[in-house]
């Protein structure tokens, strides 16, 4: 007679969001994992606020445009997840660094288990937020890193 195990993994998953094509196959691989390991997902967007600090004069302005272009961004990734899980997921949008924001993200939520990254597999890098915690950034994460490449067929 086989018993079926209860398998009770949980937990939340960080999922980067950005407008990469790598993103959009990474998107679908985290919420098919999410929804196997009975987890749920959080987005992140951050916007980088370096790039803004150059023009004082419309700072204002420029930081409202980016902050609706992460809403708009991150809530169109949400809905594409609820479609495909079922699930709403958790959605954050800070601004910053983007490696910075990543790992103060994780240390505000300890039901994070896992940083997701989708992978540039078509140039010889496979992004900045991959290059950074595959490299000397690993040894700031609290939780294990999974980096989708970005030519999986999903």
């Amino acid at each position: 007679m086989s018993r079926k195990k209860n398998r009770k993994i949980g937990g939340i998953y960080l999922l980067v969001v950005d407008d990469t094509a790598e993103f959009s196959v990474a998107i679908d691989y985290a919420s098919d994992f999410a929804k196997a390991n009975n987890g749920q997902l959080a987005l992140l967007n951050v916007i980088e606020i370096d790039q803004i600090g150059h023009w004082v004069g419309v700072e204002g302005k420029m930081r409202k445009e980016r902050r609706d272009q992460a809403e708009k961004m991150i809530w169109q990734a949400a809905g594409r997840i609820t479609e495909r899980t079922g699930l709403l997921p958790m959605v954050c949008i800070e601004e910053g660094s983007r490696s910075e924001a990543v790992l103060d993200t994780i240390e505000r939520y300890p039901d994070i288990r896992m940083l997701i990254l989708g992978g540039d597999s078509n140039s010889s890098s496979p992004g900045p937020l991959v290059t950074y915690f595959a490299g000397k950034g690993l040894a700031r994460l609290r939780v294990p890193l999974l980096i989708v490449p970005g030519h999986l067929e999903i």
